[in-house]
């Protein structure tokens, strides 16, 4: 089947990375132009060019921006709540000035240089123009911030996929940014007991986990993004895309002009081995992976993936508690028996049964607490300290299911934001395959062997 080549200005350029919602033009970018398509202001464009008439508003910066200037600002919220909040804050106020510097810098974004530092895919080898390979309508140029940029011929279709990608990349930087303001709200605290910890547990406590959480984050969401693009290919509605399986699976051999070496190179292949780009991707230590289960009665069972060594083995040793979720039973039973005298508890059935409880070891908070404990008789003194214990059992459960509960949220959000990342790969393709139906000829100057 014939396939057309790119003519400037005649061909819309749409990116999976951009958050401004229209598409733009793809430019000639190479030093010399003398063959042209209809005019000499349209020049047939190469793998030499690698440019766009009109700046893409790219989220890759976006995020880095909003994810330091949100993650300074819970770094200065959760240090407030600390007896000793001055070094941290000091710290958060140094990541937001970072964050400001980068909003500047996304602000003032240009798409030229990580342009012209991507790769065309896809390209037509065979057909030489001003001594570079020509490109068609199936080639597909790869950012060097990630985005993958391909050509439109119809305005209509373009426009449609543009608007939609750029809609669920903003909210994934809104994703991002609650997820960054977590992981700095919750940092101070994590360090609770530096001071005391062993030499091993400085060194845990102040990189180890964090390094360990990274890997463990980076392989769920590998399996995750992996298993999203699986079910795409398999059962969606790009399931016999070609823009689609090219993305995934399409690599080709380039030479690389610094070291003259040939080196594989793919368009947008799943990868595990990736450096984070946010501050949240290094701040998911393994305490932020838990399951909550409700037990029997008021108690839940909260199980959370612990250090084992210093090395970090955190993907099977696991730690179990249970937390008492509401002490309102045993509350409302001392209150029953406030103001009862020595002789009345000694006699009160629900003291007696108490006492047994208590002889028996199921509530030694209040046992531990009692100032006149006796295990032969209920008196004044234990019901008042069972109380106050009982009372304060009640918040301290709440405040900590509340706590990890948090957490473990944030820990999910980030994989929220990959599902609005892959949708957008998604769409691309998609538009790319309307655009075909809908401009099924292209331009008048075409290729019968569009790759070779």
């Amino acid at each position: 089947m014939a396939i057309s080549y790119i003519p400037q200005n005649k061909v819309f350029a749409v990116c999976t990375y951009q958050m401004s919602s229209a598409p733009q033009k793809f430019s000639f970018s190479r030093k010399k132009v003398n063959v042209y398509y209809e005019n000499n202001k349209q020049p047939v464009l190469t793998v030499d060019d690698k440019n766009i008439m009109v700046e893409f508003t790219c989220k890759s910066p976006w995020n880095l921006a909003g994810s330091l200037l949100a993650f300074g600002a819970g770094l200065i919220v959760g240090a407030l709540l600390l007896s000793n909040p001055v070094g941290w804050v000091i710290l958060g106020a140094a990541v937001v000035v970072a964050g400001a510097v980068m909003t500047i810098k996304a602000i003032t974004h240009k798409c030229t240089d990580p342009l012209n530092g991507g790769q065309w895919f896809l390209a037509h080898n065979s057909v030489k123009i001003n001594g570079a390979s020509a490109i068609t309508r199936s080639s597909i140029l790869k950012c060097g911030n990630s985005g993958v940029l391909t050509p439109f011929f119809d305005e209509a279709s373009a426009k449609a996929a543009a608007s939609s990608i750029a809609n669920k990349n903003r909210w994934e930087l809104g994703i991002n940014v609650v997820a960054s303001f977590g992981a700095g709200f919750f940092l101070p605290s994590a360090f609770t007991g530096f001071g005391t910890a062993t030499v091993a547990g400085k060194v845990w406590l102040a990189g180890g986990r964090f390094i360990a959480g990274f890997a463990v984050f980076s392989g769920i969401n590998y399996a995750f993004r992996g298993g999203m693009r699986w079910g795409h290919e398999t059962f969606g509605d790009v399931s016999d895309n070609t823009t689609y399986d090219q993305m995934n699976n399409h690599s080709e051999d380039f030479v690389n002009p610094q070291t003259g070496k040939v080196e594989q190179r793919d368009i947008d292949q799943n990868s595990l081995l990736g450096a984070p780009s946010k501050p949240d991707d290094f701040v998911q230590d393994s305490e932020d992976i838990i399951q909550i289960k409700k037990e029997s009665g008021p108690w839940y069972k909260i199980t959370s993936y612990k250090k084992g060594t210093v090395a970090g083995k955190i993907t099977n040793i696991v730690e179990s508690r249970r937390v008492h979720v509401n002490n309102v039973n045993l509350q409302r039973q001392l209150e029953g028996l406030d103001g009862l005298n020595r002789q009345q508890l000694r006699t009160n059935p629900l003291a007696r049964q108490l006492l047994n409880d208590l002889n028996s070891g199921r509530y030694p908070e209040w046992r531990n607490a009692a100032t006149h404990y006796n295990s032969g008789r209920m008196n004044p003194s234990m019901v008042d300290d069972g109380r106050t214990v009982a009372a304060s059992n009640s918040r301290n459960s709440l405040k900590s299911l509340t706590s990890n509960s948090v957490q473990g949220v944030l820990f999910l959000i980030p994989f929220i934001g990959t599902i609005f990342s892959e949708e957008a790969r998604v769409d691309l393709a998609q538009g790319m395959a309307a655009d075909l139906a809908a401009e099924p000829n292209g331009s008048k100057l075409v290729a019968k062997t569009p790759v070779d």
